[in-house]
C-alpha cells in the first residue's frame, strides 16, 4: 500500500483548498468519480493519474476518510489569539467592533454580499491586520490574502469568523437597546410607537438570525 497522507480535518486544510473543494462540489458537470479524484488530489497533493491507478481498496480507503468534508464548519464563539503566524505576517484578529474603520466595514460587507464562500479568503483579509498596521495601509493586502489563502486553516478562518458576526451582533443589541431607552423618552406618543415599533423589529430580526456561519 502506498504512503499517501490525507488532509482529513479542517485544522489541517487551508482556507484556498477548501474553497476549490466547495467549487468542485457545485460543480454539476462532473461525475461523481471524477469529483473525488480531485477532492482527493487536493487533500492528497497526489496527481489525479497516480490516485486513478491505485488499486481500489487502497482508493477506497481515501475516499472514506473525506467525510469530515460533511460536517459542518465550527461555528461556536472561541477564544481567539492574539495574532496569527501566516505566511511571513503577523496578522492581529479584529476583537473589537468598535475599533474597525469605516472602510474596513464596507469592505466587509462588501465581500460578504458578492458570496461567502467564493470570497471567504477577502472577508478575512477584513478581520486580520498585520501587527502594527492600519486596515490596508502600508501593506499590500493582496499579499495577505495571498498569505491567508495558503496557510490559514479553516478551523481558525471559521472561529475568527464567528467571532467576528458574534461581536457585530452583540455590539448591535447594545445600540438597539440604547436606541429603545431614548426613544421610549419621546413625548409625542405616536412618534414614540412607530420608533420602538421600529427597533423591536430590528430586535426580532437579530435575534432570529441566530449565530455563526451561513449554510
Amino acid at each position: 500500500m502506498e504512503d499517501i497522507h490525507i488532509i482529513d480535518n479542517y485544522r489541517e486544510l487551508p482556507i484556498g483548498d477548501y474553497q476549490d473543494i466547495l467549487a468542485l462540489c457545485k460543480d454539476d458537470s462532473l461525475e461523481e468519480l471524477d469529483r473525488q479524484v480531485k477532492i482527493l488530489s487536493i487533500l492528497t497533493k497526489v496527481d489525479e493519474d497516480r490516485l486513478l491507478n491505485l488499486p481500489i481498496t487502497e482508493f477506497k480507503v481515501l475516499t472514506s476518510k473525506m467525510g469530515f468534508l460533511e460536517k459542518d464548519l465550527p461555528t461556536k464563539v472561541t477564544r481567539l489569539a492574539k495574532s496569527y503566524k501566516i505566511g511571513g505576517f503577523e496578522l492581529v484578529p479584529v476583537t473589537d467592533i468598535r475599533k474597525v474603520i469605516t472602510a474596513q466595514y464596507i469592505d466587509f460587507q462588501t465581500f460578504h454580499q458578492a458570496g461567502f464562500d467564493a470570497h471567504f479568503v477577502e472577508i478575512l483579509s477584513c478581520l486580520l491586520v498585520p501587527k502594527g498596521k492600519k486596515y490596508n495601509q502600508d501593506y499590500d493586502i493582496i499579499d495577505v490574502q495571498d498569505a491567508i489563502r495558503r496557510n490559514l486553516n479553516v478551523h481558525d478562518a471559521a472561529s475568527l469568523y464567528a467571532f467576528f458576526m458574534f461581536s457585530c451582533r452583540e455590539s448591535m443589541k447594545d445600540m438597539l437597546t440604547f436606541s429603545l431607552q431614548e426613544a421610549k423618552k419621546i413625548k409625542d406618543k405616536e412618534k414614540r410607537r412607530k420608533i420602538v415599533e421600529q427597533i423591536m423589529q430590528q430586535m426580532m430580526i437579530l435575534q432570529s438570525n441566530g449565530d455563526g456561519l451561513p449554510t
